[in-house]
């Protein structure tokens, strides 16, 4: 027999099984003193005792937890802003499934707004604090995402190094590196961003944040929600394996590792474990997924009617070493004086620019290979310097960029252009002014300012490379600013009296 009891804030499990995998699974921690079974989550043994368990269980009803209540209990949440339709039916259906299951994913091509519907979800089910895992690049734009749409916020903090200190009763928002440091803090909902980071088990930063195939991680105290634009990258369905297993395992009927390879993997043992060659029954794994309310998955071309042309993203990213000393240097100049008069002549302004597109490369890079493992096909990179092109295309290298400046030739710039449209294996294109006109790259949808231009209408003539004539697809621009640059001043204001108010969407 199993019985919960509220004991100093923990629900006990009275007479485990002998089988340890099952409170494993269930979300379960063991209290050596006490011999028992025991979670400080009363979402896990609601959950627990919704999902199955029901025969077995006696007591609980003190629980009284917002996931319970149906759809028609729900209060009616004021949104600040528009949904997309199709992104008004995705929280409807996810957060119903939420009511139902630890977990959902999210699994929607690229660009199509995972962020926004993530939130979505919290307002729709009451969830004041939110833990959000995202890459280190995007926890400011986490940070502004949750201010502007989570409708029951009660303060939010991005987590920019191991010495911040977190305020248990707000939203917080971390890295992947540093979610470890968050031992003690239970949020309502999690929130894991860019789900491919977690694709091997034995990886540190999956143990952290999923736990071991032993052990608990963080995910076991609150309902998760997976962001991920790829949910079975360069067809390796394994690398959703680490997800199903510890947040959604009855999906996949609790199978171990190799159990699942056998299953839905084409693969040969190598000298340092299974080489995954390809997917196999694609549709039965398919039909789990979707068939069990786990996963919603909507691509562009299913939504298109519903999108802008054109939809523009800025992405702000933290101050590191090199870009704090140079906005240092930035504080000498007045962004709205620059939008008045423009650039002082004589003044050092030119040279700090490049300082930034330079200091900025690491951020850049790690954000468009994302963009890249998270779904996009290929992408455009426009900068403005050949110092930052060049580091770009070295750091990116394995996506076989080509580039275009000032002395690229007219015969290779042909030649760059056309690999780029018709070469699958030309992922990724970068160029500066010198590939502002005349050339089409259409092949891609998602554009990158890595450094964006002051004026917008030197911005959109870049944008314009991609929505032109043969573009399917609503183009994405992606703008890259570092907090409190005067990129983000003087963009941020320009904003407000351009086209780039239309929509921001992540």
């Amino acid at each position: 027999m199993i019985t919960y009891i509220k004991s100093e804030d923990l629900y006990v499990w009275r007479g485990a099984y002998e089988d340890r995998d099952e409170p494993f699974k269930a979300g379960f921690q063991w209290d050596s003193e006490r011999k028992r079974w025991a979670t400080p989550s009363r979402y896990i043994a609601y959950n627990m005792q919704f999902q199955g368990h029901t025969s077995d269980f006696h007591g609980c009803s003190t629980i009284d937890f917002n996931l319970g209540r149906s759809a028609a209990e729900q209060p009616v949440v004021p949104i600040p802003g528009d949904y997309y339709p199709f992104q008004a039916a995705g929280i409807e259906h996810m957060a119903d499934q939420l009511r139902r299951r630890s977990a959902v994913l999210c699994a929607d091509e690229q660009g199509l707004g995972k962020t926004i519907q993530a939130i979505g979800i919290a307002n729709e089910l009451g969830f004041k604090k939110l833990l959000v895992i995202c890459p280190a690049s995007l926890r400011l734009n986490w940070k502004a995402e949750i201010e502007k749409w989570h409708v029951h916020n009660p303060g939010v903090q991005a987590m920019l190094n191991g010495r911040t200190k977190i305020n248990s009763m707000q939203s917080v928002i971390t890295s992947y590196n540093l979610a470890g440091k968050l031992t003690t803090y239970v949020p309502d909902l999690i929130i894991i961003d860019e789900l491919h980071y977690l694709k091997n088990m034995e990886a540190q930063r999956t143990t952290r944040i999923l736990g071991d195939r032993n052990s608990f991680g963080m995910v076991n105290v609150a309902p998760v929600v997976g962001l991920t634009g790829t949910p079975a990258p360069n067809g390796n369905p394994a690398e959703l394996w680490p997800f199903l297993y510890k947040c959604a395992p009855d999906v996949i009927d609790g199978m171990r590792y190799y159990e699942f390879l056998d299953k839905y993997c084409v693969y040969f043992e190598g000298d340092y474990g299974p080489f995954i060659k390809g997917i196999r029954n694609e549709a039965e794994l398919y039909m789990r997924l979707r068939g069990s309310g786990l996963m919603t998955r909507r691509m562009k071309a299913d939504v298109l009617k519903d999108l802008p042309p054109k939809r523009y993203k800025m992405v702000v990213f933290p101050q590191n070493s090199k870009t704090a000393k140079i906005i240092k240097k930035e504080k000498a100049f007045d962004a709205s004086e620059i939008i008045l008069h423009g650039v002082p002549v004589g003044s050092p302004l030119p040279e700090l620019r490049k300082e930034m597109g330079i200091g900025k490369v690491p951020q850049v890079s790690e954000y468009v290979r994302d963009l890249l493992q998270g779904g996009a096909s290929k992408a455009v990179v426009f900068a403005h310097h050949r110092e930052p092109i060049r580091l770009l295309a070295n750091e990116l290298s394995e996506y076989n960029p080509v580039v275009i400046t000032g002395s690229t030739p007219a015969r290779e710039r042909q030649r760059s252009v056309e690999a780029f449209q018709k070469d699958p294996s030309v992922r990724l294109f970068i160029g500066n002014e010198a590939a502002e006109e005349g050339i089409t790259l259409t092949a891609a949808a998602d554009v990158v300012l890595a450094e964006p231009e002051w004026v917008p209408g030197k911005n959109a003539q870049r944008i314009d490379r991609l929505h032109r004539i043969g573009q399917r697809e609503s183009v994405l621009v992606h703008i890259l600013v570092v907090e409190e640059s005067l990129d983000s001043q003087i963009l941020s204001k320009a904003a407000v009296k351009s086209e780039w108010s239309e929509s921001f969407l992540n």
